[in-house]
This record gives structure tokens, C-alpha cells and sequence, in this order.
């Protein structure tokens, strides 16, 4: 593709939906990128929700183009560049909006690299996707809402759920968001039906517990589960419930790859995932014309994630001089009261359900912190020993972070066990994040080569 667009947004989940959509409307040109063979994310993603997808504008839309890098050089334009059957080997853009979502935040505990067990998007994609269980007894353990969904639909499906372990406890500190929760009725007419159903199965759902080990030799036979303290260490008597599934799911994790990669400043937020980009109240980071939305720039929920994809596209708009400042100020007032609402909900979840230091302590010398290199938690302890304190140095020491995943599924549990080496000296902000260098996914030589 030869034009240069006034806007180009990667990933078209609902933050990006809404973004082009609403960029498209004031007049822009627009191109959107995704990587999946279909717009939704995985909130509108069919046949999983059975959401109705929004409609698309009249704009191009490119499906199954996975964004390996950015790059801007001396050009004023941006160079998108794109790997995928049929697709242009990069797009140019004056604007970005990014709206890259989010991933699963595994968490590492003895046995948890066993066949059988997984996150609990894996779990609800197999459940509704391809109508597979993938086990007959299940523990569900981790943090958030999305425990009861998991265990709703594997209770749907047949399965024998054994337990439902919430690490964090929710009571008293739930009192003070009374009111934010009633004020989502949809989601608590949803969250209600979850109970409902769990409640019917005789499942116990254990607040203030966390598994401590998955065990089998092929797969998962048995796990271990126990209270664990505020801080999510293990305070009680081990239980062993005999199962062959364990879902496992600790929150979710911004998806931050390409803000780091072209230099977004960002901050620690653990309310919100993690590493965030810095925004301003229009959604635009550090870098002037580079917008970052929905999931990817702080846990929120896919209504917050179309709000926010809505400011983007007014803002890039006025950047594009398509919509006059004016014009824009009207636009974002009408939207901000609703945008507000929303973050109070994120704010609640965030001070809920945030996952625990502590639980790295479910973690032994033994167990493996990053798969994708085999590190284990005594090598990563054994390279602060040696005098790495970030985790820029560590993965220098041990290659954590370098494989295929390039760090999403071990950088949280590394970075929690750099804190605790070093026996609180340091805090995750202090440790910071991997950095990111192109290509962002594995993709063949020949690519690179041309």
C-alpha cells in the first residue's frame, strides 16, 4: 500500500473498533490492523460470547497481519510493518492508535508446566470455541471474576469442579465499592447467574485460598490448595483434591509490547496490570500522535476499552485536521461522564482483585519461572546473588525473557522474585520491565532478510 493514513490502529478488539470507527466518522483515513482471522478481540470474538459485533465503517481492514515492529526513522510517517499471507509488507500511518489488549498473567507454582494445566483464557476459549473440557475434575484457582465464568462453563459442560480458590479475600475491603458494583447491574445480573450455577453444583468457592502445587507424572493427577495470607503466602494446612484440570488464572497483564518497542514512557500501576503507558486525558502517550487504548493501556473492561478507543479517534481526528478542536471538546465532554463510570469499575477490580506479592512463594528452586528458556527460580536467585537487580540484568544472566513469548508469561513471577531476593530493597517499579526490540513475534528469516 503506496497512502500514507491519517490513522492506523493495531488491534481491533473492541478499543479499536471503536477508535477507527469513530476516527473514519470525523473524516479520517483509516486503515485497521489485527492479527486474528476476525475483528472482536475476545470479548466480541465468535463464537465465544455470542456479543453481537459492532459494524465496521467503510475502511480498510486487514485480518490475520501480525504487527512484527514499528519504525519512524528520519520520516515523519510511521512504517507499520506487517507479516501474513496476502499482506503488504508494511502500511504508513501519521498517527497510531493502540489497542493491542491484554494476556492471561500466569502465575509460577510447583507443577504448573504439567499437561493439564492452563490459564483461564486458554480453558474459555477450548470451553466455547471448540466445546472441549479437556478434563473431568477441575480446581479453578486465582483471582477476579473471571474464576466464576471459567467454573460456570465447566460445570455447563459436565465437568466436576472441586474448588474455587480466590487468593485474595474480599471481605471487608468489598463493602466500600457497594455502591460501584450496584451501579453495573449488567455484570451483576451476570456475576449472579455465575453463583447460581456454581452454587447448584455444591462447588466451594474458598476466598483467601490459593493452589500451592500441581502433581502426575504425565499430566495433572493431584493438587495441593491452602489459606494463604493477605499477602498470598501460604498460612494453613495443605487439602489435596484429586483432579486432572487445573485452570489457573492471576488477572491480566497490558499488552505493551509496541509502546515499549517505539518508546512510550510508561509507569507501574499494579491496580491496572502492571506497566502502563503514561496517557494524557485524551489517551495520547508520551509520543505526540501515538495513542494507546483499551486493555493494553490498564486492566478495565471492554465497555471502559470502547469508551477509550472513542476519546483516541476525536483526538487523532484533530491531530489529522479533520475535526476542530472545538468540535473535539464537545465530542469528549459527552463521552467523559459515562468513561468515568467505567474507571471507578476498573479502580474496584483493580483494588480487589490486583494478585499478591506473596505468592511467589508458591514458587521453588526447582520450578520453572520462564518456559520458554527453562529458567528456574534458584537461577534466577542465583543471578541476584550475583549482583543483577533489574530485570534488564537478569535476562542478560539466565536469557529469561528471550524465547518465543518474549517475557509476557515470566515477567511478572521473575520480577516478583528479583523483590524478593533482595528481601524488599527493591520494589517492582524499581526491578522495571523487559525492553522490547523488533522483530516483537517470531517470524521467518526471510522476512527480515527482505
Amino acid at each position: 500500500m503506496n497512502e500514507v493514513f491519517d490513522v492506523a490502529i493495531i488491534g481491533a478488539g473492541p478499543a479499536g473498533m471503536q477508535a477507527a470507527n469513530t476516527a473514519a466518522e470525523n473524516g479520517c483515513s483509516v486503515i485497521l490492523i489485527e492479527g486474528y482471522a476476525q475483528a472482536g478481540g475476545q470479548y466480541f470474538m465468535r463464537p465465544l460470547g455470542g456479543q453481537n459485533v459492532p459494524p465496521l465503517g467503510d475502511f480498510p481492514i486487514l485480518l490475520n497481519a501480525l504487527v512484527w515492529g514499528i519504525f519512524r526513522d528520519d520520516d515523519p510517517d510511521w512504517r507499520v510493518a506487517l507479516f501474513g499471507l496476502n499482506q503488504p509488507k508494511e502500511i504508513r500511518a501519521r498517527n497510531l492508535i493502540l489497542a493491542n489488549g491484554a494476556f492471561d498473567s500466569p502465575i509460577a507454582f510447583s507443577g504448573w508446566s504439567l499437561p493439564g494445566v492452563m490459564t483461564c483464557g486458554a480453558a474459555l476459549t477450548l470451553l466455547k470455541a471448540q466445546r472441549l473440557a479437556l478434563g473431568t475434575r477441575a480446581l479453578v484457582t486465582g483471582t477476579g471474576p473471571l474464576l466464576l465464568s471459567v467454573a460456570t462453563h465447566l460445570i455447563e459442560a459436565g465437568v466436576e469442579v472441586k474448588a474455587i480458590c480466590e487468593a485474595n479475600r474480599l471481605l471487608p475491603r468489598g463493602i466500600s465499592h457497594a455502591f460501584t458494583a450496584l451501579g453495573q447491574q449488567q455484570r451483576m445480573k451476570e456475576g449472579a447467574g455465575y453463583l447460581k450455577t456454581i452454587l447448584q453444583a455444591g462447588t466451594p468457592y474458598k476466598t483467601g485460598w490459593s493452589i500451592l502445587e500441581a502433581r502426575g507424572t504425565e499430566q495433572v493427577e493431584e493438587a495441593s490448595i491452602s489459606k494463604v495470607d493477605s499477602n498470598g503466602r501460604p498460612s494453613g494446612s495443605p487439602q489435596k483434591l484429586m483432579v486432572d484440570l487445573v485452570v489457573s488464572g492471576y488477572g491480566l497483564t497490558p499488552n505493551t509490547g509496541l509502546a515499549r518497542m517505539i518508546g512510550c514512557d510508561l509507569e507501574y500501576r499494579s491496580d491496572r496490570g502492571g506497566w502502563v503507558p503514561v496517557r494524557s486525558g485524551e489517551m495520547e502517550s508520551s509520543i505526540a500522535g501515538v495513542y494507546v487504548v483499551g486493555d493494553g493501556a490498564g486492566i478495565g473492561g471492554a465497555e471502559n476499552s470502547q469508551l477509550e478507543g472513542q476519546v483516541a479517534g476525536v483526538a487523532a481526528s484533530v491531530r489529522a485536521g479533520k475535526l476542530s478542536a472545538e468540535s473535539a471538546a464537545t465530542q469528549i465532554r459527552q463521552i467523559n461522564p459515562k468513561l468515568k463510570k467505567q474507571q471507578k469499575f476498573g479502580a474496584m477490580l483493580g483494588d480487589l482483585f490486583s494478585p499478591q506479592a506473596g505468592l511467589i512463594s508458591l514458587a521453588k528452586d526447582d520450578t520453572l519461572l520462564c518456559r520458554c528458556e527453562e529458567v528456574t527460580l534458584g537461577e534466577v536467585k542465583q543471578a541476584v546473588l550475583n549482583g543483577a537487580k533489574t530485570l534488564g540484568e537478569v535476562k542478560r544472566l539466565t536469557r529469561c525473557g528471550m524465547g518465543n513469548c518474549q517475557g509476557r508469561m515470566c515477567e511478572r513471577s521473575v520480577s516478583a522474585a528479583i523483590v524478593e531476593a533482595l528481601a524488599s530493597e527493591l520494589t517492582d517499579e524499581n526491578v522495571g520491565y523487559y525492553k522490547v526490540r523488533p522483530p516483537l513475534h517470531p517470524i521467518p528469516q526471510s522476512v527480515l532478510a527482505e
